[in-house]
């Protein structure tokens, strides 16, 4: 790996994320808050853009990143931010612990949603805002910003962005990787300002309606309520920001192309088919076990309650309206299976992915038939191209990493969890990016209950399922350290 051309694109990456604890320091002091809130702010931003200048004049060269140094500028960079932007949560007293903080923090730019402040209504709002734009960043990518914003010659924003935004497909438009980065940030921007409206006229206010609309549009799932969405007690709320997060757990792309008129790629798209098909049939399964658990409940109740769940988890976003920890084991089961599948690629969700699911369905299904017929020559298509084992290996190989990482991890936290539920759920959340899980850090509870050595556990999980495993696993090589 090649340190300065590294660490100059993280020098960039710093000088961002101080920007804007920045901004919110700013927010902070309009706002009138205790001078400890905006200090924070102000010296977290002071102390990371003052790193981000000595590092950037210690590390200029003319040097391009190579796909080696892109992995590295990924994994170090989502290191370091996380570090920087746990500062203001110790300064400001809004978390004592710097794990806790760290895990705060970690928790925002990979979307998961977990956090560990139990009651948000004393969080002072320059707080609360830079814990949304922790989010706003980590949902579309810190680094694809860094990319629309810097000239990057040659190949260098090319392996930075593909190594920020891995998937199994080439359902990405990759032609410029500056302009696919700038493209793919105006579609998320120009989501967002559109939610912030609905929102607002939903009858939030402008600084509930924006921090709401960076965790749905990320797809993570921080909110300025204790409560979460169940606060405001809203049926329009709650579908809009259910539309939203289906949006936000789509493929980008697909977006881009229905804003220039091209609608057709969204029906087209057969992962989109399969995450919309699934999702119904499981808010169907859902309200038919939990109305005949609870008769008491009226059929549009329990639709409503179900279906803003299963659609909060199956984009991995994670707000709450209801407490599904209560709900029948069957309904969990289900809930669990949805936090696995994750989104689509291309989007700001986090799981497994979608399409990753239909090629193993997909393999499966061909391997039977093989069984049955082992002269058959039986191609796997799916979108009307055929896939070769070549793409389809990385893909049998990521899901079985990923279940298995899963597993390692669950038995991790049996030594920090109270109950195997606690133990499974919050790693499967945490991986997933989807945040509450069950029992102990079910929708009624949060993190900040486990100890130090489980939020640790758990942050490594965030950070696997955000860079997919093999972006995170490469540093470990001793081939990636050689010359």
């Amino acid at each position: 790996m090649n340190f300065k051309p590294v660490f100059h694109v993280i020098a960039w990456l710093l000088g961002v994320v101080g920007i804007l604890m920045g901004f919110c320091g700013l927010v902070s002091f309009l706002y009138g808050e205790p001078a400890q809130a905006w200090m924070a702010l102000g010296h977290s931003a002071g102390g990371t853009l003052a790193v981000a200048v000595v590092m950037w004049l210690l590390t200029r060269n003319d040097q391009e990143l190579s796909r080696r140094d892109g992995l590295g500028v990924v994994t170090f960079g989502w290191l370091l931010a996380g570090i920087v932007g746990a500062v203001p949560y110790v300064l400001s007293g809004t978390i004592a612990s710097p794990v806790a903080a760290l895990f705060e923090t970690v928790s925002g730019l990979t979307t998961t949603g977990a956090s560990v402040i139990p009651i948000l209504e004393t969080v002072p709002k320059g707080i609360l805002l830079w814990r949304a734009i922790t989010h706003l960043i980590g949902g579309m990518g810190i680094l694809v910003l860094v990319v629309a914003i810097l000239p990057f010659a040659g190949g260098s924003g090319m392996h930075l962005f593909r190594a920020e935004t891995a998937g199994p497909t080439k359902d990405r438009i990759e032609p410029r990787m500056a302009s696919t980065a700038q493209m793919l940030w105006g579609v998320y921007v120009l989501l967002i300002v559109v939610l912030i409206f609905l929102l607002r006229l939903g009858g939030m206010d402008w600084f509930d309606a924006a921090c709401h609309s960076f965790a749905t549009l990320a797809t993570g799932g921080f909110s300025t309520r204790t409560a979460s969405i169940a606060a405001y007690d809203s049926v329009y709320i709650e579908r809009v920001l259910m539309a939203f997060m289906i949006l936000g757990a789509l493929n980008f792309a697909l977006h881009y192309r229905a804003l220039r008129g091209e609608f057709s790629p969204w029906w087209k798209d057969s992962s989109t088919r399969f995450f919309l098909a699934v999702l119904a049939a499981s808010i169907l399964v859902c309200a038919g076990v939990l109305h005949s658990s609870s008769p008491g409940l009226s059929w549009g109740e329990t639709l409503r309650q179900t279906s803003f769940t299963c659609v909060s988890l199956a984009t991995t976003t994670g707000f709450c309206t209801a407490d599904f920890d209560t709900w029948p084991s069957l309904s969990k089961t289900l809930l669990l299976l949805l936090m696995l599948m994750g989104g689509c690629v291309g989007s700001t969700a986090g799981g497994i992915k979608v399409a990753r699911i239909q090629m193993m369905l997909k393999t499966v299904s061909r391997e039977i038939r093989l069984f049955m017929q082992p002269q058959a020559v039986i191609p796997v298509k799916m979108d009307r191209k055929f896939l070769d084992d070549d793409l389809l290996l990385p893909v049998l190989s990521f899901v079985a990493l990923y279940l298995l990482v899963a597993m390692m991890g669950s038995m991790a936290m049996l030594w920090f969890a109270p109950n195997l539920a606690t133990a499974v759920s919050s790693v499967l959340a945490c991986m997933g990016g989807v945040g509450p899980g069950l029992s102990a850090v079910g929708p009624a509870m949060n993190y900040s209950t486990l100890p130090g050595g489980g939020l640790s556990v758990l942050m490594v999980m965030m950070l696997a399922g955000r860079l997919e495993f093999f972006t995170l696993l490469v540093i470990f090589m001793p081939a990636f350290w050689r010359k």
